[in-house]
């Protein structure tokens, strides 16, 4: 009964969205007008001159976009103390911690229009998930959520706060709530290895079929698996259909994550604390994934090289055009206008609107004028990895400014290259056919050829640990234009070559 359910639930959300292929600018144009009134009321509306029917033109004319600094300290710190009516009629009903990739934590505004939001978006991952799969007999097991804690705290205000996970948490359908791991005692554990090792314990006798967490520290989590137990995945949890994930390029983790899920299908999506804005909708994962455009977020874009120009233009998704990467910049039912989120995305498909995620606008490398971002790492990385039949547990990959002037590189490898000096060919070749800033100035010597150095994983992850970066929600930096994580690791690591015949 509860399968046939599944189904039929699933076959009315697919159909509804699917309608508004080929209308989504009308779509995007009503939510505006939406947005625009709700607007209207608040102290930012006054400023900037919103109301009801402004045009698109004259909305980009006066709300020019705002960085996550400016919007704290105008606006959302007052909310914080308990202000109403700031950028969001009334006061926030929490206050989303994130960790904050490019600097330190924030806390983004969540209303009691935009928690549903959250939860539909990960909803319709799961209904295209049961159509396109056929297989909904995974909604009567056990799923299991690797997320921050529910535990909140409150603002001075009494505005309660935490990870958007741990607020989400308190909204999950109540059908779903006995379906759901961890136990709430266990999510609030803030030690991440003991939280781990209870939840392993709490599920490894329980009929999992469901499994959700960024993938780096789910490989972690899987890994641990089989050093409690001494099985592995498949001869624990033998009926594990789906797992969903999201946070991170997966490429890096898709080769690890599949050798310890065997036969397990994966499902993509792309939340962040400010949104959730897209997911995969079709079995192939070279598709892109599918952009919601009626789900309480207005988007624009900026192309990535003028991310940096105050004044760039902000094209509106009717102007897009596939295969140019774009910043995102929102407007939604939280309270934030014209947002610079800071995802940089590439549209593969117009109809309907699909998307790869490929980096952070701030989370580049350009020392040199290189312009290089994360998803060009990261298939520099993949493709050496390859060829030299090593696998990646985690990297960072940073500017060295003295001689020679390079890029240096610390890996943590669960298996070493065969081969170090082909694996050095492979990641720096590849990184200049994925960017041509990089291959030119590799050419004139301005660059020299990489440093690479290694060193186990679990020092690597102890060093997150260090800095408050480990477990959770939170996501290792790949790449950044300063040293600051790199200096870190390199006293624990030593060059490549000496760790490899």
């Amino acid at each position: 009964m509860r399968t046939q359910l599944a189904r039929l639930w699933s076959e009315f959300e697919v159909y509804s969205l699917n309608r508004l292929i080929g209308r989504e600018a009308e779509s995007q144009k009503r939510l505006l007008q939406a947005l625009l009134r709700q607007g209207a009321q608040t102290k930012f509306g006054r400023e900037h001159g919103l109301k009801p029917g402004l045009s698109y033109e004259a909305f980009q004319a006066q709300v020019p976009r705002y960085a996550y600094e400016t919007m704290w300290a105008r606006y959302w710190e007052a909310a914080w103390h308990g202000e109403a009516n700031q950028t969001w009629p009334g006061r926030p009903a929490y206050f989303a911690k994130t960790s904050g990739t490019t600097a330190g934590a924030k806390f983004l505004p969540i209303t009691p229009e935009s928690v549903p939001t959250h939860i539909r978006g990960a909803r319709l991952a799961l209904a295209f998930y049961i159509i396109n799969s056929s297989r909904p007999a995974f909604v009567n097991g056990r799923w299991l959520f690797l997320s921050g804690s529910p535990a909140l705290e409150k603002t001075p205000a009494g505005i309660p706060y935490g990870r958007l996970s741990g607020i989400v948490h308190h909204w999950v359908p109540a059908y779903l709530t006995r379906n759901r791991l961890p136990s709430y005692a266990i999510n609030i554990l803030e030690d991440w290895p003991q939280k781990v090792d209870a939840i392993l314990h709490e599920a490894m006798p329980l009929p999992l079929t469901l499994l959700s967490g960024i993938p780096p520290w789910i490989v972690q989590f899987l890994e641990r698996l089989h050093t409690l137990s001494g099985k592995n995945v498949r001869e624990v949890w033998p009926d594990l259909q789906v797992y969903v994930h999201g946070g991170v390029d997966f490429r890096l983790y898709e080769g690890q994550l599949r050798d310890l899920m065997p036969g397990v299908d994966f499902v993509e999506t792309f939340p962040a604390s400010e949104g959730f804005f897209a997911f995969q909708d079709t079995i192939d994962r070279e598709a892109g994934l599918r952009l919601l455009v009626d789900n309480g977020i207005f988007y624009e874009f900026v192309l990535l090289e003028e991310a940096d120009k105050p004044g760039a233009r902000r094209y509106p998704l009717w102007e897009v055009e596939v295969g140019r990467k774009y910043a995102m910049v929102i407007t939604t039912n939280a309270g934030l206008w014209a947002y610079e989120l800071g995802d940089v995305v590439e549209f593969v498909s117009l109809r309907p609107y699909r998307v790869r995620v490929v980096g952070r606008v701030k989370n580049h490398l350009s020392a040199f004028g290189e312009h290089v971002i994360e998803a060009e790492v990261e298939g520099a990385i993949a493709a050496a990895a390859q060829a030299a039949g090593a696998q990646v547990a985690e990297f960072t990959v940073g500017p060295r400014l003295e001689n020679p002037p390079c890029h240096e590189w610390v890996i943590a490898f669960l298996t070493p290259p065969k081969d170090a000096q082909t694996f050095l060919a492979i990641l720096d070749t590849t990184l200049q056919k994925l960017n041509p800033y990089y291959a030119d100035l590799r050419r004139g010597e301005i660059l020299h050829q990489p440093l690479v150095h290694t060193l186990p994983p679990e020092t690597f992850y102890a060093v997150l640990a260090d800095l408050g970066k480990l477990g959770g929600q939170n996501k290792p930096p790949h790449l950044k234009s300063d040293r600051s994580l790199l200096d870190r690791l390199l006293p624990h690591a030593q060059p490549l070559q000496t760790t490899v015949s």
